[in-house]
C-alpha cells in the first residue's frame, strides 16, 4: 500500500481569474461623450493585463463613425415584448485585438441605429431615452441568461444600466441570474434615469409587492433602484462619495447613508499608454528628456498657429460647456481680468450650452489675441493644449472624479481647480514649496482672481515652476492602483 510522502509540498489549486462583464452606455474609442467612456475603455484593459480578471464590455450598437468601420461576429439573436412593441436585437462581437478586452455591441434596430450616444446635430437630445435604456438592459440580460457559464460579476455603469440588478433578482424571466453578484458604479449622480409609473410596463414582469425597490420620490428612479439592489456601489472618488452622502446627493443622501455598508469610493486612473507625452501621436513635438524645453516648444508651436503671444502664462479650459463645469464662472472671470490686464492668455475648448458658447465667443471678439474660444470637440487639439499650457482650469460646481486634471498633470500642466469631489482626492494644494496645483473653495471672483495671480507668481519663478512640473509628471495617476481596488471589491462579493 502506497502512502503520500508528507514531506512533499501540497500543490495549491489557484482559482481561475473571475469573469467580469461591464455594461455601459459609453466606452472609448467606440462611443464617447464624457469621462464614463474613458473609464470603461481603460479599466478593463488594465484588469486583463494584471491577469487577475477576465473582463468584457458591452455597449449599445450606435451607428457612429468608429463602430460602423469595425468587423463583427454575431454572437446571439433574440427578441422580447416591451410594452406594445416587439423588440428584436443582435449581440455582436467586435473583432479588434488592439482594445485589450472583448467588446460587444447590442444592435437594436430603431433604438440605437443613430449617430449619437444621447443626441446628434439634428437632435440635441433623443426623446426616447427610457425606451432605449430599458431595451438595452433587457437585451443584455437575455443574452447573458442563456450563457452556459454565467459571469462572476455584472458591473453596471451609471443610471443607463442601473435597473439590471433589480431585473436580475426580481424578474422571473432572468431567474438564473438571481445569485450573480452585481456592482454599480456612479460616475455622475446628477443623472438618475427617472420616469413615471405609467411606463412600468416597459419592464419585464415582476411582483408588484417589489415596486418599492424601483420607487424614489414617487417615480421610478433607475439610479436609486440600482443603489438598493446592487451588491456593491462604487463612486469614482472617495470625496465624491462623502459629498453624495452629506451635501450634494441630488436627493439620494438618505438612501446612500442607509446603504453605506456596501458603498466604496475608488478614484479613477488614466491610461498611461494613451496619455504618454513621449509617444502621443497627436503631438507635433514629443517629450525626449528636457521637460521645460518640450513644454516651451509645444507652447510656441500652438500659439503661433493661433496668432497669440507666446511669452505669457497660458491658461486653458477643456470640457463640456455646462453649468456643472463652472465654465460660465470662468468666462466672467476672464472678462473682468482682461478689462484691466493683458498679462496672461486663455484658450477655451469645448461645446455645450449655446448661451455659454456665445459668452466664450464674445471673449475672443473682445480680447483676441489674448483669448481664443475653440467651440468644438477635438481630441487632437485637446492633447496639444495639455502639452502646451501652463495651467488648466477646472472651476467645477460638481466633479465626481475629474480626469482632465490628471491628463494635465501627466503633461506638466498645473491645475487650478475648485476644491470639490475627486479634485480634492487627486490634487495636493500647493503651499508655496510643495504641491500639485491651486485649489479654491467657492466660485467667487476674488477666489478666481487669486487662482490667476497664483499661477502668475509660479510662472515668474522658473526654477520652482520647473520643479512642480517634474513632480506632477511623475505622480502615479495610472489605473494600476485603482484596478487593484476594483479587484478587491469583486473578490468581496464572489462566492468562495
Amino acid at each position: 500500500m502506497k502512502t503520500k510522502d508528507s514531506t512533499q509540498p501540497i500543490e495549491e489549486k489557484t482559482a481561475p481569474a473571475p469573469h467580469i462583464l461591464m455594461v455601459s452606455a459609453e466606452c472609448y474609442p467606440a462611443a464617447k461623450v464624457g469621462g464614463l467612456a474613458d473609464v470603461v475603455g481603460s479599466l478593463p484593459r488594465y484588469l486583463n493585463k494584471s491577469g487577475e480578471a477576465r473582463v468584457a464590455v458591452i455597449i449599445p450598437g450606435y451607428h457612429n463613425a468608429w463602430l460602423t468601420q469595425q468587423e463583427y461576429r454575431e454572437s446571439h439573436r433574440g427578441a422580447f415584448h416591451m410594452g406594445g412593441a416587439y423588440i428584436e436585437y443582435r449581440i455582436c462581437h467586435i473583432i479588434n485585438e488592439e482594445l485589450g478586452y472583448d467588446l460587444y455591441v447590442a444592435d437594436i434596430p430603431g433604438k440605437f441605429d443613430r449617430p449619437g450616444v444621447y443626441g446628434d446635430n439634428d437632435h440635441p437630445f433623443y426623446r426616447d431615452e427610457v425606451e432605449r435604456n430599458i431595451s438595452f438592459q433587457r437585451a443584455v440580460l437575455q443574452w447573458v441568461h442563456q450563457w452556459e457559464v454565467l459571469p462572476d460579476v455584472m458591473h453596471c455603469h451609471d443610471h443607463h444600466t442601473a435597473l439590471m440588478p433589480f431585473m436580475m433578482t426580481q424578474c422571473p424571466e432572468f431567474w438564473r441570474l438571481g445569485m450573480t453578484p452585481t456592482v454599480l458604479t456612479i460616475h455622475n449622480a446628477a443623472y438618475q434615469g427617472m420616469f413615471g409609473w405609467d411606463r412600468q410596463h416597459l419592464l419585464p414582469d415582476f411582483s408588484r409587492d417589489r415596486s418599492g425597490l424601483l420607487d424614489w420620490g414617487h417615480v421610478i428612479n433607475s439610479l436609486a433602484c440600482g443603489i438598493k439592489c446592487a451588491w456593491r456601489v462604487t463612486t469614482v472618488s472617495q470625496n465624491y462619495l462623502r459629498e453624495l452622502m452629506e451635501t450634494y446627493g441630488f436627493g439620494l443622501q438618505s438612501l446612500l447613508r442607509t446603504e453605506w455598508h456596501k458603498c466604496r469610493g475608488v478614484v479613477n486612473g488614466i491610461d498611461y499608454d494613451y496619455w504618454n507625452p513621449a509617444s502621443d501621436p497627436y503631438l507635433k513635438i514629443k517629450l525626449k528628456k528636457n521637460i521645460d524645453k518640450w513644454k516651451k516648444d509645444n507652447k510656441v508651436s500652438l500659439l503661433t498657429e493661433l496668432n497669440m503671444p507666446t511669452d505669457l502664462p497660458l491658461h486653458i479650459f477643456i470640457g463640456r460647456m455646462v453649468n456643472d463645469k463652472g465654465i460660465d464662472f470662468l468666462a466672467g472671470l476672464i472678462y473682468k481680468y482682461m478689462i484691466y490686464r493683458r498679462d496672461a492668455c486663455f484658450i477655451i475648448l469645448g461645446t455645450g450650452d449655446g448661451q455659454i458658447e456665445d459668452q466664450c465667443r464674445m471673449l475672443e471678439r473682445n480680447f483676441g489675441p489674448h483669448v481664443r474660444s475653440l467651440i468644438m470637440y477635438n481630441e487632437g487639439v485637446a492633447h496639444r493644449l495639455y502639452a502646451a499650457a501652463d495651467f488648466l482650469w477646472m472651476p467645477s460646481r460638481t466633479e465626481p472624479c475629474g480626469l482632465n486634471q490628471m491628463y494635465a498633470m501627466r503633461y506638466g500642466t498645473v491645475p487650478i481647480a475648485r476644491a470639490t469631489g475627486g479634485l480634492l482626492d487627486t490634487i495636493e494644494p500647493f503651499d508655496g514649496i510643495e504641491g500639485d496645483g491651486f485649489l479654491f473653495r467657492e466660485l467667487e471672483d476674488y477666489q478666481g482672481m487669486w487662482g490667476i495671480e497664483s499661477g502668475s507668481r509660479l510662472y515668474s519663478m522658473p526654477e520652482l515652476h520647473s520643479k512642480v512640473r517634474e513632480k506632477i509628471m511623475h505622480k502615479d495617476l495610472s489605473w494600476e492602483h485603482s484596478a487593484s481596488r476594483y479587484l478587491d471589491i469583486f473578490h468581496e462579493i464572489i462566492p468562495a
